[in-house]
């Protein structure tokens, strides 16, 4: 979900991070590899005309952590450093409202990042000015539902003149009531979510969270103009018709929801979703193969072979 958002007076890059996930009983694709290399860098490069970069939550795909890790995230040392170098980095409090694992991340993204920026400040509740452009972090919201154990994510209001961006990641839907009524108050003219984990349905999710997530996206896409659903939504090949009554609900509104990809023009190329039919009609080298069949500890020694 990295966003580099640019106004007059500053350019923010918002959770500069990028992962695979695990999908199919399969590891990722090569072209999944291919997508995630061309991901990183295009965040390093994003990451040289921004001033100020954030970090909504500890999850490994919003942030990139400065240690080597070949297999999901491509991320090191080096990248960390192109990202966050000189930077001011606004983070999420990962002391208060945080799950065990994502304040264990905070620290250790702390200790690295922390050398490497500028200044590095907790930003919740907090709002930072830049010339005629002003950051605003509202209090953290549930990722997902309220009281789920996935934790917390801060979202942000970049506004400037009258034009307002909100960036509101992980929100899952939203499916809490309390975003979808933070959101509304915030009135953005772009809205940039996840949509909910349709992937999830029947396995880990019941359907009352898919229909709350779905009559909330619709009471949203009424009332914001430009809504940017992404993220967990797309890890399902029916994300499409998920969406289908969501848009609408914003065509008679004269609204319209897309996805990132729709944003910048480009067609929409999910891949984590066709991993099995890639597998099948673009069979990996037996070198890759070989590879994936490693035990985790040497997989993650060495980059995969593409």
């Amino acid at each position: 979900m990295c966003t580099l958002v640019s106004t007059k007076d500053v350019s923010v890059l918002l959770d500069a991070g990028v992962a695979l996930g695990p999908r199919f009983r399969l590891m990722p694709h090569p072209r999944e590899y291919e997508a995630l290399a061309n991901a990183r860098q295009r965040i390093e490069e994003a990451a040289l005309n921004a001033e100020v970069v954030t970090v909504s939550h500890y999850h490994n795909d919003h942030h990139t952590p400065g240690y080597l890790e070949p297999v999901w995230l491509g991320s090191s040392p080096a990248s960390a450093e192109k990202i966050y170098s000189g930077k001011l980095v606004l983070v999420k409090d990962a002391r208060q409202k945080v799950n065990t694992s994502q304040r264990r991340r905070g620290w250790m993204f702390r200790q690295s990042v922390g050398k490497l920026a500028s200044r590095l400040e907790v930003a919740d509740g907090q709002s930072f000015d830049f010339g005629r452009t002003r950051l605003r972090f509202p209090g953290p919201v549930p990722h997902g539902e309220d009281d789920t154990e996935l934790g917390w994510v801060l979202p942000c209001v970049v506004e400037r003149s009258r034009e307002k961006v909100m960036f509101a990641p992980d929100a899952q839907g939203p499916v809490s009531q309390d975003t979808v009524k933070l959101i509304l108050a915030e009135e953005p003219d772009l809205l940039v979510t996840s949509g909910p984990p349709t992937y999830l349905r029947g396995f880990k999710i019941g359907d009352d969270f898919f229909q709350t997530a779905l009559s909330n996206m619709q009471v949203i896409v009424e009332k914001v103009e430009t809504v940017v659903v992404d993220h967990h939504l797309l890890r399902d090949e029916g994300w499409k018709g998920f969406l289908e009554p969501v848009e609408k609900v914003a065509e008679r509104a004269g609204h319209r929801v897309i996805t990132a990809a729709e944003l910048l023009d480009h067609p929409a190329q999910p891949l984590e979703c066709q991993r099995r039919r890639m597998y099948e009609e673009e069979p990996p080298s037996a070198e890759f193969v070989k590879w994936a069949e490693l035990p985790k500890e040497k997989q993650a020694s060495m980059s995969p072979p593409l």
